[in-house]
């Protein structure tokens, strides 16, 4: 399957029939995530007929009230969307409610209050469980091998999410009984700037034997700083999300040895099923749905090429 996603701006509509439902949907950025959440929300509109448009806010701000400027004025009948901030987005959002377009948050929402009050349904995962397994599996695994963890960590806790992701995580840990200490934690959730801030972390702090990270694109600026700082055989990554990337990475078997992976597409598909409810004025059994998490490891090889055959 070949993803395509927008760049910044650069808008994409897809249309099915004059009378089909105008559907805006924004993304935080180009990762593998995004494009599978794009997949489910087509998959999801397909039978009702949608015309989407869709942008990558790249997470700014600026860019986010932009593009939500722009649907307002396109006339879009409803919005799907991963906002960029939990308060600095409020008032893009706001301007969608006096313009009486419904909300549909997907993976991220606004604050608690401000959610509820402009946000017709939230589509996510439990993010303390995503971080909460893979404490559990790291503790194990530092017991059987009888060592004390050091831990470098790669956050993304200018999210809420993230920082919930994290807290599961260290909360895994303690579960087990392991000895561990959290020696350096960053933010580093882009690859690029994640490989950097990875390598440094460690040639600062050779002792960490584990790296932890809180997304996608941390989770390979990870492995990717443990090659670059020379540490294989020394320091393995446990980490977030799956894409074809990570989880050849996996089956390689050398560093990665676990991500806790969403469901990008259902989430996708869950966000878009709301969404024509929310046109329909039809209510929702409840604001929260949560969509299912899965650890694939290292081990577990036949998952993990069950996966890949899938995307």
């Amino acid at each position: 399957i070949i993803l395509v996603l927008i760049s910044s701006l650069t808008f994409l509509a897809i249309s099915s029939s004059a009378n089909a439902i105008k559907v805006g949907a924004l993304y935080l950025d180009t990762a593998g995530f995004f494009g599978e959440i794009k997949v489910g929300i087509e998959a999801a509109g397909a039978e009702e007929g949608i015309d989407l448009t869709g942008a990558n806010s790249q997470s700014d701000v600026a860019k986010e009230s932009e593009f939500i400027d722009t649907l307002i004025a396109k006339g879009v009948d409803v919005v799907v969307m991963s906002p960029v901030s939990t308060d600095s987005s409020v008032a893009a959002v706001e301007r969608l409610a006096e313009a009486g377009i419904p909300v549909v948050c997907y993976n991220t929402c606004l604050n608690d209050d401000d959610a509820k009050r402009l946000a017709y349904a939230l589509v996510t995962t439990s993010q303390r469980e995503l971080g909460f397994p893979v404490g559990v599996m790291a503790g194990e695994w530092a017991i059987k091998a009888e060592i004390d963890l050091k831990i470098g960590i790669h956050n993304c806790n200018r999210y809420e999410a993230c920082q919930e992701r994290e807290d599961g995580f260290i909360d895994g840990l303690k579960s087990t009984g392991v000895n561990f200490e959290v020696v350096n934690n960053q933010e580093a959730f882009a690859n690029d700037k994640a490989t950097q801030i990875g390598t440094d972390m460690l040639i600062a702090n050779p002792e960490i034997n584990l790296m932890y990270a809180a997304n996608e694109g941390g989770t390979i600026g990870a492995v990717n700083a443990v090659v670059a700082a020379g540490q294989q055989g020394s320091t393995f990554v446990m980490g977030t999300d799956t894409t074809a990337e990570l989880l050849n990475m996996l089956l390689d078997g050398e560093i990665l040895l676990a991500v806790n992976s969403q469901f990008p597409r259902d989430m996708g598909a869950g966000a878009m099923k709301a969404a024509i409810k929310a046109v329909k004025g039809e209510k929702i059994d409840q604001y929260v749905q949560l969509t299912p998490t899965k650890l694939y490891t290292s081990v577990d090889r036949l998952a993990v090429a069950k996966w890949l055959s899938e995307h």
